[in-house]
């Protein structure tokens, strides 16, 4: 049954914990802006301030949204049935907003899998449908002028939530999966793939939790705004995990501990970045070329006896943690 709480209530609600996200977003963009704009590329710098114009426009129409109904029609009750425009329109914008990130994941699959288009090319397939279907949605809803007519639009509505929610389990799994896989062995790198894979998991989580949640208001009380309220947060929690993923990468790489990891640059041509030393140990040399593919070695003795050991990694699992590297670097 319908009341002020479980409707306006609902939308109030919403509004104040939206903006609360919002806030962060906003905090978390200029940190990015302030600390990594100039080390990424200009498309990465693109999305951010792209997600960040949209999760402004949506936040201010949402706004508008509830000024009409708690304030613009306040005492009358009649407003509570009627679809006000401003609710859908806001919709066009979280939508912007998911496929923006959702695509950005996938590109972060992309790289991680040493360039495999078939789990890149699949989950980009689901993350364009839950768009366009979300698009469609939107487009039939601004036609409706009432909640009871909008229930019309149930499994449109229920459809979209589960293809979103679908799109960012697979797509977490993915991930994980990939970075699982790239482990070497080496303690340091393992540590750092670990905090990867615990990002990775957490930030997948809050919006597809917010789908799910969604999808199930909208069956037991499709009457009330509960399945509003998690819907209007979802395009908050995808600008908020986008920025958390691209600011903590410096936290990420700090297990990796000064001294313990050395960098060069491997060339072409082999043997040019590397010397011999009397010993005969392989030593790292300075090498000032743009070119070439970076590499990160990290390098461990083990005591026996007298003598020191150096130990050896397997080449296939260092070749599988570069492509771990080179997208820490990237994005």
């Amino acid at each position: 049954m319908a009341t002020l709480d479980n409707t306006i209530g609902c939308l109030f609600d919403a509004v104040v914990v939206s903006a609360a996200l919002y806030g962060t977003g906003c905090l978390q963009a200029w940190y990015y802006f302030r600390s990594y704009a100039k080390r990424d590329p200009w498309y990465i710098q693109a999305l951010v301030a792209f997600v960040t114009v949209c999760d402004t426009a949506q936040q201010a129409i949402l706004t508008a949204c509830a000024y009409t109904y708690i304030v613009t029609n306040f005492g009358n009750p009649a407003i509570l049935d009627v679809v006000v425009n401003t609710l859908i329109i806001e919709i066009f914008f979280s939508n912007f907003i998911s496929v923006a990130v959702q695509l950005f994941y996938c590109y972060r699959v992309y790289r991680l899998s040493n360039r495999n288009l078939i789990p890149t090319t699949f989950l980009s397939v689901l993350s364009i449908g839950s768009f366009i279907s979300l698009f469609v949605y939107t487009v039939k809803a601004l036609k409706i002028t009432t909640f009871a007519e909008l229930t019309t639009l149930k499994t449109l509505s229920m459809s979209c939530n589960i293809i979103a929610a679908v799109t960012d389990v697979l797509i977490s799994v993915v991930l994980v999966y990939y970075l699982y896989i790239s482990k070497t062995g080496m303690t340091k790198t393992d540590d750092m793939i670990n905090r990867l894979i615990a990002f990775t998991f957490n930030t997948g989580m809050p919006t597809s939790l917010c789908a799910i949640a969604a999808c199930v208001g909208i069956n037991v009380s499709p009457e009330t705004f509960i399945y509003i309220f998690f819907f209007l947060l979802q395009g908050r929690f995808y600008t908020n995990t986008l920025l958390v993923t691209l600011n903590t990468r410096d936290y990420i790489r700090s297990v990796v501990a000064p001294g313990s990891v050395q960098e060069f640059r491997l060339e072409n041509a082999g043997g040019s970045g590397r010397d011999r030393s009397g010993g005969g140990m392989m030593v790292p040399q300075p090498n000032h070329h743009e070119s070439g593919i970076a590499i990160r070695i990290e390098r461990m003795r083990v005591q026996h006896g007298d003598e020191d050991f150096e130990t050896k990694h397997d080449p296939a699992r260092e070749s599988r943690s570069e492509s771990t590297n080179k997208m820490m670097e990237d994005v």
